[in-house]
């Protein structure tokens, strides 16, 4: 009988030999080793039709067999199973192994149900806090490994950073993926399917992931030559294939590859646990991850108002991860806002140092000097951004905005025609030149811009405020009444009813002459209950008859005033009742109404009729 040794020796000498005759070797091998592995053994519950034989013969029979024996051969897809002993014959059945249930099974789980992935994400740093996702792996063995590898990285952080001497960009894994493929698929490969009943497990949590697998260590691996290059098959069948797909690495090199991959991504050195029924691994995360999660967890307390613990959050994150710019740009905003300006100046210095392509730090540096009052400091940021970005469209846009508020109207509109250059169907940028430009003077140029951003404003809802300030430029450059118009149609056609829009075309429209028109804008505004004050002229009436009822005096004087042909839009009675003000669509009429009414009797009185006064 062969040991353990000669076996390993022997498998190793057939993988390296042509592939046909490989599986009946192996097989014999086994057999007389003295028993039958656990994966090569029949499950009498199975039927051929349990098995994926379209899977078989595309992704394993053509690594398991030359492509010209499988040209010169004409078996089947079954009689090849049966051939490489993924099959069983017992009397007139066919009898899948549990390896091939477990390659490629129509529902592996059905007949094993320990041969599953439990993956669990924890929100925090042990099993005490909330599960964030849990969810059972399932299927062949292949897609196992690959849905858990998909897992991992799903909830995993992949960023980068820059050099402090070059924009040159390194990517950082919190965990390698290929570390993390080859022990999933070791923990798959190796474990346990006989006795336990255990699924393999994954926990990931914020500063590391296990995985765990049933079953210990195996034959001639122990604990003292584990992880040497020593190896042992629990389960041959299951090894030969999964090297085959590509899943594994090579006898005894799995060990080595996780640990170099490790230390190729800059994490700390992976932790194995060899129990007796159990054999785990511990991927510490990445120690700039560990400060980013912090980092992460200081955004948050942020949020809830908790400006102190997300300091204190902060600066660990940055005494771990001091390469991690993002936590000294919140360090610097933390610090503006509610601290001293000082420290925030140096935390925004150190975020940019450690990536000066890093534009966040430059607009929120900025924005904190000018709410300090350091307009002079913020405007040197701003530039100093744009110099080190000059593709920045947000610091060319955060620093246009700043010198508008501080009237370089002309300043700013350069500022913004680079942003555009920069993105020009950005109607967020367009729209900041129309109203730059409008404040400015320069009415072409804020029609045309403001034009172009209706062009690239997908959103009615944001439509309406656009057409109003088109409204404003175009009144400013005498444009034709009837663009005016259409201006003034389509904002209040899009539900943008503000008190100055009916405010501004009332006064226009009264401006022009066009009273009846006039008048219908400022019924509209009323009707949607907004209060604007008349274009129209007003008059003064005084020394009313106070023994009426204002609606009776109302009525009376509006009267007097039509009896002379004069038009009358309003009439307020004040509660005294002894004076008001009429509301004349124009001055003409306002003025007619001085020169006839006044000390005109109403209702046995009479009255004064004047300018407003």
């Amino acid at each position: 009988m062969l040991n353990a040794r000669e076996v390993e020796a022997r498998i190793k000498e057939w993988e390296s030999q042509t592939t046909e005759a490989t599986p009946d070797e192996e097989f014999e091998l086994v057999r007389r080793s003295g028993r039958l592995p656990f994966d090569m053994m029949p499950v009498r519950e199975a039927a051929v039709e349990d098995l994926n034989l379209l899977k078989f013969e595309q992704e394993l029979l053509s690594k398991r067999v030359s492509s010209s024996i499988l040209s010169a051969n004409h078996r089947s897809p079954v009689e090849w199973a049966l051939h490489l002993k993924f099959l069983f014959r017992e009397g007139d059945r066919l009898v899948p192994t549990v390896a091939s249930i477990l390659l490629f099974g129509k529902n592996p789980q059905s007949l094993l149900p320990q041969a599953s992935i439990d993956f669990i994400r924890f929100e925090g740093d042990d099993p005490s806090f909330p599960i964030l996702n849990r969810k059972e792996i399932t299927g062949t063995i292949d897609d196992q490994i690959k849905a858990a590898v998909e897992a991992v990285e799903h909830f995993m952080i992949h960023s980068y950073r820059f050099s402090r001497k070059s924009p040159v960009r390194t990517d950082i894994f919190e965990y390698p993926l290929q570390a993390v493929r080859e022990a999933v698929a070791n923990a798959v490969m190796h474990r346990d399917y006989e006795i336990s009943r255990t699924n393999v497990s994954i926990k990931m949590f914020d500063d590391r992931v296990e995985i765990i697998s049933p079953g210990g260590l195996y034959g001639i691996v122990t604990r003292d030559n584990f992880g040497t290059g020593i190896n042992d098959y629990r389960n041959p069948a299951l090894a030969v294939n999964l090297n085959l797909l590509g899943l594994v690495e090579k006898a005894g090199t799995g060990i080595f590859l996780i640990r170099r991959r490790m230390k190729e991504n800059g994490s700390f050195d992976p932790v194995f646990d060899i129990g007796d029924r159990h054999l785990s691994v511990k991927f510490p995360a990445h120690p700039y991850y560990s400060g980013v999660r912090l980092y992460q967890k200081g955004l948050v307390s942020l949020e809830q108002g908790d400006q102190d613990h997300a300091s204190r959050l902060f600066k660990k994150s940055a005494s771990i991860s001091p390469h991690f710019a993002e936590v000294w740009a919140a360090l610097g905003r933390l610090e503006g806002l509610y601290g001293d300006i000082n420290e925030a100046r140096k935390a925004f210095q150190r975020a940019i140092a450690e990536n000066s392509q890093f534009e966040k730090a430059f607009l929120e540096w900025g924005k904190i000097e000018d709410q300090a009052g350091n307009t002079s400091r913020s405007q040197e940021i701003f530039r100093q951004g744009t110099e080190a970005i000059p593709d920045g469209v947000a610091l060319w846009y955060a620093w246009a905005l700043l010198e508008r508020k501080l009237h370089n109207y002309k300043k700013a509109v350069g500022l913004l025609q680079k942003a555009v250059s920069l993105q020009p169907d950005d109607s967020k940028l367009l729209r900041a030149i129309g109203d730059t430009a409008f404040r400015l003077k320069d009415l072409d140029t804020a029609v045309d811009s403001l034009q172009k951003a209706l062009q690239y404003t997908v959103n009615d809802q944001d439509k309406g405020p656009i057409f109003f300030e088109l409204m404003k430029a175009l009144i400013k450059g005498n444009a034709p009444r009837k663009k005016v118009k259409e201006c003034f149609d389509s904002a209040y056609s899009l539900n943008f009813r503000s008190q100055e829009l009916f405010q501004r075309y009332h006064r226009y429209l009264t401006a022009k002459g066009a009273h009846a028109e006039a008048l219908k804008v400022l019924e509209a505004a009323r009707s949607e209950g907004i209060s604007i004050t008349s274009a129209f002229p007003q008059v003064y009436i005084g020394r009313l008859p106070v023994d009426f009822s204002k609606e009776r005096l109302i009525k009376e004087i509006k009267a007097l005033f039509r009896k002379e042909g004069i038009g009358v839009t309003k009439v307020y009675i004040h509660p005294t009742r002894r004076f008001g003000f009429v509301t004349i669509p124009s001055e003409a009429d306002a003025q007619k109404a001085i020169t006839v009414l006044n000390k005109t009797v109403l209702l046995g009185r009479s009255i004064v009729v004047d300018r407003k006064r």
